[in-house]
């Protein structure tokens, strides 16, 4: 009988599915891990903290569409990682997580850096384990890796003893498994019916991350273009999941509960593609108008009927079953043609000059890149002005985050994009939230990952103060804030990001964004450009 050790099955588990890149931040339960790796075809990328490898082995999910991998430190790695698994979590990214345990003949001692890893991870992922004999673990990294990639897709973690890496099994079978799941309802012809039967101008689409994910934008369009709906992003859409420029196009949906009803209240009926309407806070009223009529498409079991009610659910494959749905509702085989972008409208709304002239800075910094760059955003003020700015000029790409509600998952998402595409992302952040995860540039700087990040200065936690004085009626001006400002002494943002390796400039000239923007273009690693927006 042919036996392995868990290394060299680490080894047979890369090259059987292909594994370019193993994310992560080592510890000692690790270097076992590490040594199969170093022995492997795979490429080690090392990342300064947990947070930042799981962010960017999400950012790298996001684009292919495969499970990364991701390696962990013990318990306390885990839970610097966690944050962004949850974030992972909920934005339906599929990641394989494996986290070294101590020496398992060394655990009846309660041993240091030996823990419950398992408890702690199973709050962010869709299943954890912990393999407790190395003849395990050929089934446990075939069945984690698989159901990482199965509906609903989401993180997967598997903690793995360090004496297993050199302990032999004969139990080394490995199967790539080939995946169908291009699953349509027969009964499209109903669901077409009750869609057809809802009054003219009452259909709202609304599109959650899962359209994105599965390519379903144009089917979407042309949806939409047959039944004449409004169609909207879901809030905390994580990904591109409608085309901007459809002239059905009626923006995202507001993040509060009450401005959702408000706005759904409008219609007779919503179809929901994907897992659910997601918001941020509550403000009286539930966001789904119970009169609502509301069908929803998802492709997992679990998501349907889960927040709300439905009349109608319908379990498929998203893409397979929307071109289905299409094709029974007659639509033209291809979207219609797109409205045109309104420059001087943006322009006017955002003008060059006055008290807010920095969004100009914004609006040029956009203009100069390609639409299908990715553009992401994270929890900072200017977020509702780069998106809004973003899907007016057409960018299809447009990713908010965090879904989770973890801020520092914006920047090393863009490190990982732009190592799977690679082309450069622009991620917006501001100053304060950049600082979850500013690390991540050390990774992009490295492995020259070519990105571009944009970074807000106002040396305070702006968004909070503006949640600040919306729940307790106040002003800015006549509050007295704690905890909300970061400076005596000031955080000089500019020296941490060229200390993580990153080509910083500063832009503080529409006329000069242009040749700012060649030079990050060029560069084939983590550029840090700076706006001001002092209060």
């Amino acid at each position: 009988m042919t036996t392995r050790t868990g290394g060299e099955l680490i080894q047979d588990f890369i090259e059987t599915y292909e594994i370019p890149f193993v994310f992560g931040n080592p510890g000692t339960t690790e270097t076992t891990f590490l040594a199969a790796v170093a022995a492997s075809k795979t490429t080690y990328v090392l990342s300064l903290h947990e947070s930042s490898a799981v962010g960017i082995a999400a950012g790298y999910a996001l684009i292919t569409g495969k499970p990364s991998i991701v390696s962990l430190h013990t318990y306390p790695g885990l839970a610097n990682g966690m944050f962004n698994m949850r974030n992972a979590l909920m934005s339906g990214v599929p990641l394989l997580v494996i986290n070294g345990q101590q020496d398992s003949r060394f655990l009846i001692h309660n041993p240091v850096l030996g823990a419950p890893n398992v408890q702690l991870a199973e709050t962010a992922t869709k299943y954890a384990y912990e393999v407790t004999r190395t003849d395990d673990l050929a089934v446990a990294l075939q069945r984690c890796y698989l159901h990482a990639r199965l509906q609903p897709t989401g993180p997967v973690f598997l903690s793995i003893p360090m004496n297993f890496m050199l302990e032999e099994t004969g139990h080394t079978t490995f199967k790539k498994t080939r995946i169908i799941e291009d699953v349509v309802p027969r009964a499209m012809g109903e669901v077409a019916g009750a869609l057809k039967a809802v009054p003219a101008g009452r259909l709202a689409i609304v599109a959650d991350y899962a359209v994105g994910a599965a390519h379903g934008i144009d089917a979407v369009s042309r949806i939409a273009s047959a039944l004449g709906a409004d169609i909207y992003a879901a809030p905390f859409h994580v990904q591109g999941t409608v085309d901007p420029l459809h002239p059905n196009f009626r923006g995202q949906l507001p993040p509060t509960t009450k401005a959702i009803n408000e706005t759904l209240g409008r219609y007779h009926t919503m179809l929901l593609i994907g897992e659910k309407v997601d918001s941020f806070t509550y403000d009286g009223l539930q966001a789904l108008p119970p009169e609502l009529q509301v069908i929803q498409i998802a492709p997992a079991a679990s998501q349907l009927g889960f927040d709300f009610p439905c009349d109608m659910s319908v379990l498929g494959d998203i893409h397979a079953t929307l071109d289905a749905l299409a094709t029974a509702l007659g639509a033209p085989s291809a979207p219609a043609g797109g409205r045109a972008i309104s420059e001087a409208a943006l322009d006017a709304k955002y003008p060059a000059s006055g008290p807010h002239a920095s969004d100009a800075l914004i609006l040029a910094v956009l203009r100069h890149l390609d639409r299908s760059t990715h553009v992401i955003t994270e929890g900072s003020s200017e977020d509702a002005i780069v998106q809004d700015m973003a899907v007016s000029l057409g960018f299809r790409n447009v990713h908010f985050s965090p879904r989770g509600g973890g801020l520092g998952w914006a920047l090393p998402l863009g490190v990982g994009i732009g190592l799977a595409s690679g082309k450069h992302a622009a991620c917006f952040v501001g100053d304060g939230g950049s600082l979850f995860s500013i690390h991540a540039l050390w990774t992009a700087a490295k492995y020259s990952i070519p990105s571009i990040f944009i970074c807000f200065v106002n040396h305070e936690y702006r968004l909070l103060k503006d949640l600040w004085c919306n729940v307790m009626g106040t002003t800015i001006a006549t509050t007295h804030f704690v905890g909300l400002d970061f400076s005596d002494p000031d955080v000089d943002i500019e020296k941490i990001a060229e200390g993580f390796g990153a080509r910083v400039e500063t832009i503080d000239a529409v006329g000069h964004v242009g040749d700012v923007l060649a030079r990050a273009l060029a560069h084939q690693g983590p550029s840090f450009l700076i706006i001001n927006r002092e209060p």
